[in-house]
């Protein structure tokens, strides 16, 4: 499985692919320096295989890079990987 990740600004949403299927995705809202995370989808086949933890790590890499925007985990799937995940703390708005 190769995973790839991208960013569909225009239907504010993260999508990872495998080849040409899609395999999840997040979608998000932003305002105010912001960015909430608000639901990721995993169809149940591909679900416990990584590719929603591949997701939030490359949402939260690039926020990283390129943003001085925080994170707002609503999706109860993101704040857990976000609590497993500690060395994202610092991206999450308080």
């Amino acid at each position: 499985m190769s995973l790839t990740v991208t960013h569909e600004p225009d239907a504010e949403r993260y999508a990872v692919h495998d080849g040409d299927e899609l395999q999840g995705w997040i979608v998000y809202d932003q305002s105010g320096g912001v960015i909430r995370l608000l639901h990721a989808e995993v169809p149940p086949l591909m679900r416990n295989k990584g590719v929603g933890g591949e997701v939030v790590r490359v949402i939260l890499d690039e926020l990283r890079e390129s943003s001085t925007d925080r994170v707002q985990p609503v999706c109860g799937f993101v704040r857990m990987w976000m609590r497993r995940h500690p060395e994202y703390d610092d991206l999450q708005s308080r």
